[in-house]
């Protein structure tokens, strides 16, 4: 085995956070070995101006890190999850999904909630996110979603910028960067939105073939967590989307066998396809509950036929 490990990973403060993390906890494992890390512009960072789903929604943020991996110029790569198309690239896998953070939206917002009632009628809410968009305007379609996009510090100072009454932001972002919210307040959406398929866990890809750095990789891997997950992924695929879509899906795992609640939504909220069903992992689970949708007619509210 090598003594040196490529970590590839985006330049962004959040995503070179969480590949320090997974830098540190091989390193405390493997203390013989170096890992060390490698940026790497995307797409999606390359252009903040435009909507992800305008530069090609899938992919965007793995694509150029693929590449690098493709080419052997980098060892292994730490995406988001939810940022990983649930089909791959052929010589490529997850090597590895460590255990998950929080899997759900919060609001940043100027006053404090009780309920999202609390808001103003008419109020600014910002979000690129069509599956955000879907999920509050059903809930308030008095709303008004502003499109916004860059990192956690750019999406905060335009509250003030953009006069809005607050943003929707992934607790695992906030969690794993430790953000100074103030003078902000933040309530939890995980009573009113579902989140992004894999939202809050991590995907260390790799290539197939690659013995050493999949042995290593082991180490990291949470099982219940990659069920859950697997469950989700599998709900995306069966619709034919990405995280870019207004698709919701979150798997838990209890005593009796596993939880799945699934969505999908229109951009404006309007169509509403919700569903949730149990059973042990070999019911796939995520699959059975989106092709009961899709004869719902649900790809009406994705656009797709």
């Amino acid at each position: 085995m090598k003594s040196t490990f490529i970590i590839g990973t985006r330049k962004s403060k959040l995503a070179m956070c969480q590949s320090q993390l997974v830098q540190k906890q091989l390193q405390e494992r493997f203390p013989q070995l170096n890992f060390q890390l490698q940026p790497i512009v995307t797409e999606g960072d390359r252009n903040l101006h435009d909507s992800l789903q305008k530069i090609g929604g899938k992919g965007v943020f793995v694509k150029e890190i693929e590449h690098e991996l493709l080419t052997s110029k980098i060892d292994f790569a730490v995406h988001s999850l939810k940022d990983v198309p649930p089909v791959l690239p052929d010589t490529l896998t997850i090597g590895a999904i460590p255990q998950r953070a929080s899997a759900f939206d919060c609001l940043i917002t100027v006053a404090p909630l009780k309920s999202l009632a609390d808001l103003p009628q008419h109020a600014r809410i910002g979000t690129n996110s069509l599956r955000r968009e879907g999920q509050l305007l059903h809930a308030r379609p008095d709303l008004e979603i502003v499109p916004i996009r860059g990192n956690v510090d750019t999406r905060l100072a335009k509250i003030a910028s953009e006069h809005l009454a607050g943003i929707v932001l992934a607790e695992a972002g906030l969690d794993r960067l430790a953000v100074d919210i103030a003078p902000y307040y933040r309530y939890s959406l995980q009573d009113v939105i579902l989140p992004a398929t894999g939202q809050g866990a991590l995907a260390i890809e790799c290539r197939q073939a690659d013995t050493d750095t999949l042995a290593l990789l082991a180490a990291l891997h949470d099982t219940h967590t990659a069920n859950c997950v697997q469950i989700e992924r599998a709900f995306l695929k069966k619709l034919g989307g990405s995280c870019n879509f207004p698709i919701g899906a979150y798997a838990t795992q209890n005593a009796l066998g596993f939880e799945f609640k699934g969505l999908v939504a229109a951009q404006d909220g309007t169509q509403w396809y919700p569903i949730e069903n149990r059973g042990p992992l070999t019911a796939k689970l995520g699959a059975t509950a989106a092709a009961i949708l899709i004869d719902q007619g649900a790809l009406t509210a994705l656009n797709v036929e």
